[in-house]
């Protein structure tokens, strides 16, 4: 097997450095963001895109973890539309893959690919943790986008990361605790050549 790989976990969790890091240990050139294919469906996608995921609740009301799920979950419908092209593509094409992404809802990944993904879910079990994990990521990966801003969205991101795991207990996706980085990391690299080579 090829490694298509989808990495999902909301923000702070390390997906970005584990994407990176994967990348080089499996010798794969083409890694992509999330982030980014979000910015280039936002043009054609609608209003229910020209908001932050984690504002996207405004679009049903009060600010409820319903809304909340709402909003996520209706962001992800048009995300997936480009997540499944990206990911059948790889696959059709025989190229090993990472995407990864907020977005991680597995029953709206396309039924002709999922099981040839390798499908990896990163959390934070430790809110403290994940408070220092946001506020250092600038350091390594976003230079630019400092996270205090989304230190203050934690609370509505840690909703929409307990409803992403609650659905995954139906899939095979690996989940694994990011609150120690050096042992993610081992446990994700393990999984992938386990997975590599069934």
């Amino acid at each position: 097997m090829f490694p298509v790989i989808l990495i999902g976990g909301i923000p702070g969790v390390g997906k970005t450095s584990m994407a990176g890091y994967v990348a080089r240990e499996f010798n794969i050139n083409i890694v992509l963001s999330g982030d980014y294919l979000r910015e280039f469906l936002r043009p054609y996608a609608g209003e229910i895109l020209s908001k932050s995921v984690y504002e996207s609740w405004q679009f049903f009301g009060e600010k409820t973890e319903d809304n909340i799920i709402k909003g996520y979950y209706e962001q992800s419908k048009i995300m997936y539309s480009g997540i499944n092209a990206v990911l059948a593509r790889a696959i059709r094409n025989g190229e090993p893959l990472i995407l990864e992404t907020l977005y991680y809802i597995p029953e709206l990944i396309d039924k002709n690919i999922i099981d040839d993904i390798i499908k990896i879910y990163i959390y934070v079990s430790d809110h403290n943790v994940h408070e220092e994990m946001l506020n250092s990521r600038e350091k390594f990966t976003h230079i630019n986008s400092p996270g205090y801003r989304l230190v203050q969205q934690l609370p509505v991101y840690e909703v929409m990361e307990k409803y992403t795991l609650n659905l995954l207990k139906k899939y095979d996706v690996f989940t694994v605790d990011s609150t120690n980085y050096q042992l993610a990391r081992k446990k994700i690299i393990k999984y992938i050549e386990d997975k590599i080579n069934q």
